[in-house]
């Protein structure tokens, strides 16, 4: 069987199965299960709902019911394919689907702050009864009662009666709007409200009263006039066949300003991250360009004008063109050291004695130059970026064998263990050794100890090796002697999620 559409056959799904009868009835009947499952779920959120119209975030339940109800049409036509080729039809249902799916996912994530604001059942259950307690006994003797409950809460608690007028303000409300008790009983609350807010404010009263309780952020208005944001929660009970409310405020000034601070320092982070950015564009085109014209015309010179220079010209021809070398390896550090983040970083399974390998086949020349003796433990399988993970065990070879007094074979040991949550390496050198003094600045940017002559680099090696494991949830740390060589500890999350600090690195 096929069909034509647009000008494509397609055949039939079930010739994936050869139309055999086993495997095509297991696929038919599983779906089918799974189609009067995704078909019942929503009748049941449906029923729900209609039971419970005063249940938070209906539209929530109306998503995800749309999105059950199609993924259960998905599968009705996993059937449907088996015997009719009707791909295109199927591929829109997937997609509507998948909008669904995501829209549902997007309401959800919007919802989470307010969902976590919500007070419990339990608390304004607890706080009804022991005001209905309170109020059966005496008038005066309930007042007095309900005025050490209130009074020896942190959150405000304000009752007001059918009118809007305050029946009880508690001690935290007094100091959170500059009223005492007496000032305000008896009177509406709208003299806790701004003026501008007032009408919106009963508006939306209104339309949740008898919902049982709502939770909702607004505006306040101190004694003195000021304004300031509050989080209220409202709820009412029955008391002597009357209706009253219960208010549980909350001053949420703090937390608006410290979500302000964290609002321009992600503004300030943003800029700076734009700024580099715009300074990696020009290192990797603008800068580099003058820098290819030195080295080309330098060359060009020594070559073509070499029986016209004397020795000196010769040699300060050199130093131009070192100098240029020089300029140019700092720039394509400092470029990779700038795009080296978190951002895109594609996480695998990274085999270390696969990486070490590739590391030293790399630096094979330099190895055999300086008859470098390197030696490893048993090296695991961990999760990580493959390419930065070598990155980061060569630069630190490399410079175990860079960094070596004049006549000594380097000899450098890679060791690995289990550290709870983390796993932890050691990178050991017989090297020249890191004084004391230096031991936290050395993985800074261009950080260098030694002289560009005598030593070449651009002093981003190890600044790239903290990125590196920064980026895998880690930490890098050296123990070191002058003259008797050094130890780079590093430790990288088995899990990139995991935030707890390493605690090997206390102290370190």
């Amino acid at each position: 069987m096929t069909q034509h559409n647009g000008g494509d056959m397609f055949m039939p799904h079930g010739y994936c199965f050869l139309w055999k009868p086993g495997v095509l009835w297991l696929h038919v009947l599983s779906d089918a299960g799974i189609v009067l499952a995704y078909s019942g779920i929503p009748l049941v959120l449906l029923y729900i709902l209609h039971k419970r119209r005063d249940l938070p975030f209906q539209g929530v339940f109306a998503l995800f019911g749309a999105f059950i109800l199609l993924c259960g049409f998905t599968h009705l036509l996993n059937i449907w394919v088996l015997w009719h080729p009707d791909y295109y039809f199927e591929g829109v249902i997937k997609a509507l689907t998948a909008i669904a799916s995501i829209a549902t996912l997007i309401a959800l994530i919007v919802r989470i702050p307010v969902a976590l604001r919500l007070p419990s059942p339990r608390q304004l259950a607890e706080t009804n009864a022991k005001l209905a307690d309170l109020y059966q006994q005496s008038q005066e003797q309930g007042r007095a009662a309900l005025s050490v409950v209130l009074d020896n809460v942190t959150d405000g608690i304000i009752t007001i009666d059918e009118r809007g007028h305050i029946e009880s303000f508690n001690a935290a409300c007094a100091q959170m709007f500059g009223y005492s008790a007496d000032e305000v009983t008896g009177r509406s609350i709208a003299i806790l409200i701004p003026e501008p807010d007032q009408k919106p404010h009963e508006g939306f009263v209104q339309d949740y009263l008898g919902a049982g309780a709502f939770s909702r952020e607004m505006t306040g208005r101190r004694k003195d006039g000021r304004k300031f944001p509050l989080d209220l929660s409202v709820s009412d009970y029955q008391l002597g066949g009357r209706t009253y409310y219960i208010g549980i405020l909350r001053d949420i000034t703090r937390a608006k300003q410290a979500e302000a601070a964290r609002e321009r320092l992600l503004k300030r982070l943003t800029d700076s991250n734009t700024e580099l950015e715009r300074f990696a564009y020009v290192a990797s085109h603008d800068m580099q360009e003058p820098l290819r014209m030195m080295l080309n015309f330098s060359q060009i010179v020594a070559h073509d004008y070499a029986d016209k220079l004397d020795d000196d010209g010769r040699e300060y021809l050199k130093i131009i063109g070192d100098s240029a070398w020089r300029m140019r390896d700092m720039v394509q550090d400092l470029l990779e050291y700038a795009r080296m983040g978190r951002e895109g970083l594609t996480i695998g399974e990274v085999d270390m004695q696969v990486e070490i390998n590739h590391v030293l086949e790399n630096l094979r020349q330099l190895i055999l130059d300086s008859g470098a003796e390197i030696t490893s433990d048993p090296l695991p399988k961990l999760q990580g970026n493959a390419v930065q993970i070598m990155r980061l065990f060569q630069n630190l070879i490399a410079n175990a064998i860079k960094y070596q007094p004049e006549g000594r074979t380097p000899v450098i040991h890679i060791a690995a263990a289990e550290g709870g949550a983390y796993w932890q390496f050691s990178v050991t050198d017989n090297g020249l050794g890191i004084d004391e003094a230096f031991i936290e600045q050395i993985f800074e940017p261009f950080r260098r100890l030694h002289n560009w002559e005598s030593i070449k680099g651009s002093g981003l090696g190890l600044a790239v090796c903290k990125r590196i494991v920064e980026n895998h949830g880690g930490r890098i740390w050296v123990e070191s002697r002058m003259g008797e060589g050094s130890r780079f500890h590093i430790s990288i999350a088995k899990s990139l999620r995991l935030a707890p600090e390493p605690a090997s690195y206390q102290g370190a």
